[in-house]
């Protein structure tokens, strides 16, 4: 495991959740009907912004090697990500309009479902550490590609969930931070 993994993913859950505090408060600015497209499109750009730091903090600084088994996982998880993407997107009720700010969190989803993946590839492959990782990558990707596919929602209807999705996936990474640091100490002792 990187020695900063913990302190960084730390300081991103706090940020995540920040970020989807400031979604959810834009919600409230949604409310009124003026301040509707201003809200909208606030949230999207503070929701790309959360992409965008994920992106720059986490997925460019491997400077190691990708393993096989890693690169054949990815592309499984992506074809089943594209897959349930789809089979969402048709069962949906409703019209066929999918909001940007929903993407935009389905990605952020998926994203930190690989960053999962990849933290568990750094145990043993049937431990508790690394079942615990893959299922959380599971259940982010599932979750991000159902905000992501969610029609039928208003922009504040989608503004808010995405809020509470972020402050639900800032948690999951401050929790991650914790475990992952209680996992490096009882490997160093």
């Amino acid at each position: 495991m990187p020695p900063r993994t913990s302190f960084d993913l730390t300081k991103h859950g706090i940020l995540i959740i920040a970020l989807g505090t400031l979604v959810c408060a834009l919600g409230s600015l949604m409310a009124r009907p003026v301040h509707e497209q201003l809200g909208y499109v606030l949230a999207a750009a503070a929701t790309a912004a959360c992409l965008l730091i994920a992106f720059v903090s986490f997925g460019i600084r491997q400077a190691r090697p990708v393993p096989q088994r890693l690169i054949r996982a990815y592309f499984a998880a992506g074809i089943a990500s594209i897959v349930c993407c789809m089979a969402f997107w048709l069962i949906q009720p409703g019209n066929i309009e999918v909001r940007a700010v929903g993407i935009l969190a389905g990605l952020l989803g998926l994203f930190w479902g690989s960053c999962y993946m990849r933290l568990a590839f750094y145990f043993q492959p049937r431990s508790f550490q690394a079942r615990t990782l893959s299922i959380l990558a599971a259940m982010t990707s599932c979750f991000g590609i159902i905000v992501a596919t969610r029609t039928g929602l208003s922009k504040l209807g989608a503004v808010t969930t995405v809020g509470c999705y972020m402050i639900m996936l800032g948690v999951q990474i401050y929790l991650t931070a914790a475990f992952l640091h209680r996992e490096a100490a009882r490997a160093s002792s």
